[in-house]
């Protein structure tokens, strides 16, 4: 059967209080003892913050895309006056789309939300055919209304109204037999659908060694001086703390000069400071430590000596079950669920009696068998309860509701949907109360259509650079086009640093390869759950801009990619112009935030972005994925730029009539282009008769280069400078020259000595670890930064060539583009990843 858990109980206020954790520990479990059955996660994208935090919690254990978010107009909060409309059609939107997933049954893990967040829970609102569980904590309010109800009439109001959504679901889960019977009891509950599934603790809570350094650290943070007595929990009025510490007042100064009394927790500390000053209390016999970790209270709990939970009414009493299971001593009140979840008769005692609490207190610190076995029981206890055991009385519940109620197939949701929201007749929505209604619902009920993929072309839309980072985005882009992956419609996008959002980039596309639908507006993309977002082209600046609208892709199911050409700006900044390396580490951070995975286009860049990463950025709640693919080299399919100028017949000729040296790669500092023309200027001066030939625009930096160039005396003769080149008179360079080389001190990848083997030039590489990945043993290697060191590389190669003796790349391995596209895919689509961490 399908199983949908609707697990806001674990995105709302609630996720810092024991629901949130019983909420997200029961639904893992029922994840991990699904069996055949398929369980689906719904999110509310009204709580944003939360729903990478869940992802992350199930990773591994669930796919991502059994996740999904659902949206509605808010907010909806019911303290606030004015949410009404919103509130009502949001239920009936949430409804709908739960219904839309198919379910055999809704599971809800807790319905009383909404009052003090942008919860929205209801049933049979909208959806009277789908049979529906809660899970039933308990029936406090309701059981105590002078307490919880009487003071606030805005939360009764709530309360009441949650409580007939309650009586109409089809079955209860109780977290205790006494909730069970609670349920049956008070709210006329059929017996025979209330199952109680009871609960556990979480797997850290544990007995663990602690050796005397880390013991001072909690101890010391806390202001504990000596043994002490612990109570963690909630202060409302049914935990009894007031009983609880004129109890703990009224046993003999001796025993309170050996011991504290700790309340671990986030309190209303006047009131408890002013009951213990009354009561007696010396400033420092109680301790109250605030807002406390659960690394911090694991150890609390193995440190106390003995653990009190004096609550007159609980659904279940998780700290007790806590505490047990870190080997601490417990003592509890005998009401409500205590006796089942602590176990032993000698532990209770009446929570309505100081006299009671002190005297079991007294015994438990004095009897020091009597402790001991307290500890042993505990543990015992405390192994009785199970997640996994919830979870299968949990499913079984579920899978005898299904049995007993024969859903009846739902049709289209929209006609029903509208009609019902046009129903509500609270008061009137306003204008934008009906978009932000209408845009949940077109995302919550996205056409059927082919998954799509989403490319990033931003830089190449508004530019073509004729940079390599350009030429690879145009050339995959093309074979996605062409080829697009099996089930994935391939878009184009662009965003810029202006606007949130991205849009389908079709004015370049008519440019790109025509006209495609006649369409040329631009309007937004509309990307639903399981499509892809690929940021295959490079700037920086908008997608440091598109951090947030990216983060609402990733939170609805898009899937989101990509591609890291180099680190170098960050590695070696001194190289690059003022505060490029600074808006790249601000890159590499945002799509470290955002992505699945960064691909980078080598093996050794991948290496470089994974080191990296260890040290440069925050942990992420989700492991980054990592990998690489290779660069394709077929320049005829690489979307090539054509034309030749008017002296290109001339200019091959001269590259032709003697050996020719080809460097390719915008001119910028680190491509090596002033160490070798300094060194050919040495080899000239020995009477080498060769040209030397620079392919590439004008980079930054390079001012004094670039005069040099146009004004050598070699240039034009032996020297040639060839700026901005078509790929058409590029190809013809290669053809006439006789040696790439390939002099960068970092690159990426190194496009040029894959392009240089079709044509069969012989490759002089400096020895950097991406160029021995790219050209292997086809390739001669130098070392060096000086002009002397390059200009003896290039002797010892002569000599080699002059004899046949150099390295021939004629069987150097390259890729196609379309070999290349395919090896993305593979590491994309097919999970060819190196590393997840």
């Amino acid at each position: 059967m399908r199983i949908v858990i609707d697990l806001q109980g674990a995105q709302t206020e609630s996720r810092f209080r024991g629901i949130g954790r019983y909420s997200l520990s029961l639904t893992k479990a029922l994840v991990r003892n699904r069996g055949d059955h398929d369980v689906l996660i719904a999110l509310s994208g009204l709580s944003p913050d939360t729903i990478e935090p869940i992802r992350a919690a199930f990773d591994g254990l669930l796919p991502q895309e059994n996740i999904r978010v659902w949206y509605a107009p808010g907010p909806v909060l019911e303290c606030q006056p004015g949410n009404t409309w919103r509130r009502e059609a949001a239920e009936r939107i949430r409804e709908a789309f739960l219904a839309s997933l198919q379910p055999d049954v809704v599971f809800v893990t807790s319905l009383f939300e909404g009052f003090v967040d942008d919860a929205v829970t209801s049933i049979g609102v909208f959806d009277q055919r789908t049979p529906t569980a809660v899970l039933l904590y308990d029936l406090i309010p309701l059981l105590n209304p002078d307490q919880y109800l009487g003071p606030n009439p805005a939360y009764e109001q709530h309360y009441m109204r949650k409580l007939e959504h309650l009586k109409r679901a089809h079955a209860w889960l109780a977290i205790s037999e006494s909730s069970a019977k609670e349920g049956v009891k008070a709210l006329d509950l059929r017996e025979d659908r209330v199952f109680n599934i009871s609960t556990a603790c979480d797997e850290r809570f544990k007995r663990i060694d602690i050796s005397p350094e880390e013991k001072a650290k909690p101890l010391q943070k806390y202001g504990i001086s000596r043994s002490f007595l612990l109570y963690t929990g909630a202060a409302d009025m049914r935990k009894n703390l007031q009983r609880l510490i004129r109890a703990y007042a009224s046993i003999s100064p001796d025993l309170r000069r050996s011991h504290q009394l700790v309340l671990a927790g986030k309190f209303a500390e006047s009131d408890l400071q002013s009951t213990a000053k009354s009561a007696g209390l010396s400033k420092d016999e109680l301790i109250l430590t605030g807002y406390i970790s659960d690394g911090d209270l694991v150890q609390l709990y193995n440190l106390c000596k003995l653990f009190v939970f004096p609550s007159c009414h609980e659904g279940f009493g998780l700290p007790a079950l806590e505490a047990m299971a870190c080997g601490a001593p417990v003592i509890a009140s005998n009401t409500s669920s205590m006796p089942e979840v602590v176990g032993r008769k000698d532990a209770l005692f009446d929570p309505y009696s100081e006299e009671a609490i002190a005297s079991r207190i007294v015994e438990a610190l004095t009897n020091e068998d009597l402790r001991e076995d307290l500890i042993r029981h505990g543990l015992l206890q405390s192994n009785r309860f199970s997640w996994d055991e919830s979870a299968r009385r949990a499913i079984a519940a579920l899978e005898n509701l299904d049995q007993d109620l024969k859903k009846r197939p739902l049709d289209s949701v929209y006609p029903g949907l509208i009609e019902s929201i046009a129903g509500i007749r609270s008061d009137n929505p306003s204008k934008r109360d009906l978009i932000a209604s209408a845009w949940a619902i077109s995302i919550n009920h996205p056409e059927e259509s082919s998954k799509k993929l989403f490319v990033d072309v931003s830089e190449l839309a508004q530019r073509d650079g004729r940079t390599g980072i350009q030429r690879v985005t145009r050339s995959i882009l093309k074979e996605l086009l062409n080829n697009p992956p099996s089930g994935y419609q391939v878009e184009p996008i662009y965003a810029t640093t202006d606007r949130p959002g991205y849009r389908h980039a079709r004015r370049f596309m008519q440019c790109f390869i025509g006209c495609l639908d006649g369409r040329p507006e631009e309007e937004p993309i509309d990307a639903k759950q399981g499509d892809i977002f690929l940021g295959l082209d490079l700037h920086q600046a908008v997608t440091i801009a598109q951090v947030s609208y990216l983060e609402s892709l990733r939170d609805r199911g898009v899937r989101i990619f990509f591609v890291v050409y180099d680190l170098l700006p960050v590695l070696m900044p001194e190289r690059f112009p003022h505060g490029i390396g600074e808006l790249h580490e601000k890159w590499l951070n945002s799509l470290y935030h955002i992505s699945e995975g960064a691909i980078s286009i080598s093996k050794s860049t991948a290496d470089e972005v994974a080191e990296w990463l260890k040290t440069n950025t925050h942990k992420r709640l989700r492991p980054l994925k990592i990998g690489w693919f290779h660069i394709g080299a077929d320049i005829e399919n690489s979307v090539p730029t054509y034309g030749l100028p008017d002296d290109a017949p001339k200019v091959l000729a001269q590259l032709a009539a003697r050996p020719s040296f080809l460097m390719v790669g915008t001119i910028e500092p680190r491509k090596g282009h002033f160490q070798t023309l300094a060194a050919f200027e040495q080899l000239w001066a020995e009477w080498l008769d060769a040209n030397l030939v620079i392919v590439g625009k004008q980079g930054w930096n390079v001012e004094k280069l670039a005069e040099l160039l146009c004004n050598h005396p070699e240039h034009g003769s032996r020297l040639f400078w060839l700026e901005g080149i078509s790929d058409e008179y590029l190809k013809k360079v290669y053809a006439a020259s006789t040696c790439l080389i390939a002099a960068s001190e970092g690159e990426g990848f190194g496009l040029p000595l894959i392009e240089a083997v079709q044509h069969k030039l012989s490759i002089i590489a400096r020895d950097i670890p991406v160029f021995h990945e790219v050209a292997g043993k086809y390739a001669f290697y130098f070392n060096g930064k000086e002009p002397a060191d390059l200009a003896k590389a290039v002797r010892e190669w002569q000599k080699l060539y002059q004899s046949g003796m150099h390295p021939k790349s004629d069987n150097m391995p390259w890729l196609t583009w379309k070999q290349s596209t395919k090896q993305l895919l593979d590491v994309i689509l097919g999970q060819k990843w190196i590393l997840s961490g």
